[in-house]
């Protein structure tokens, strides 16, 4: 079991990985989301000028409710509900410091990828009695649904766009697709117990 964890979680990982460069940087439907302010030099300078730190940042909040009484605190969100019904409303992730390394960065991913990978690899090895096309739809269908479960809430919530969410769903169902290739390879299927047989 530990040498297929092993295995799933490098080969996985590099797969996902290659797979990532080739989607982000080769095809053009992750820019294609992505709309530009009119001026980002000024839009910059604002942020600068109002996000006093790194960190997620939500339009509009309101003033804060500490020491308000349960009127005050009543009045004050329905004057936000009004706000975010009129627009605009924004949720970004400001970052001051700049992108940083970007080596850095490559290699976080490939990580992260690599523990998403060990994650899969050690899901399909509870299973069993699975066909090799099986074990590869297994690990795609579970790239969906950490899809579904991450961006779906944030087309609800953000207003993400249904493009861009859709975009999502595909690259994030491919991503496992490729790598459950790989992985399904390397992890030896467990048999079903026979009726009556020992646990």
């Amino acid at each position: 079991m530990l040498k297929s964890l092993v295995l799933g979680a490098i080969l996985g990982g590099l797969t996902a990985f290659v797979w990532s460069f080739i989607s982000w940087d080769l095809l053009p439907w992750h820019e294609k989301q992505l709309r530009s302010f009119q001026n980002e030099d000024e839009v910059s300078a604002v942020i600068a000028a109002h996000a006093p730190e790194s960190g997620n940042y939500l339009l509009p909040t309101g003033p804060s409710q500490e020491g308000m009484s349960p009127d005050q605190k009543k009045a004050a969100q329905e004057i936000r509900m009004q706000k975010m019904q009129k627009g605009p409303l924004v949720f970004a992730a400001v970052h001051r410091e700049g992108f940083g390394s970007f080596p850095r960065v490559l290699l976080t991913q490939l990580l992260c990828q690599m523990f998403a990978a060990l994650l899969l690899t050690w899901m399909l090895l509870q299973t069993s009695g699975l066909s090799y096309a099986r074990r590869v739809a297994f690990l795609a269908i579970a790239g969906l649904a950490a899809s579904v479960i991450a961006d779906l809430p944030n087309w609800n919530w953000w207003g993400y766009s249904a493009a861009y969410t859709f975009v999502y769903l595909i690259d994030y169902t491919l991503t496992w697709l490729l790598a459950g290739l790989v992985i399904a390879k390397s992890v030896k299927p467990h048999t079903a117990a026979a009726p009556g047989g020992s646990l």
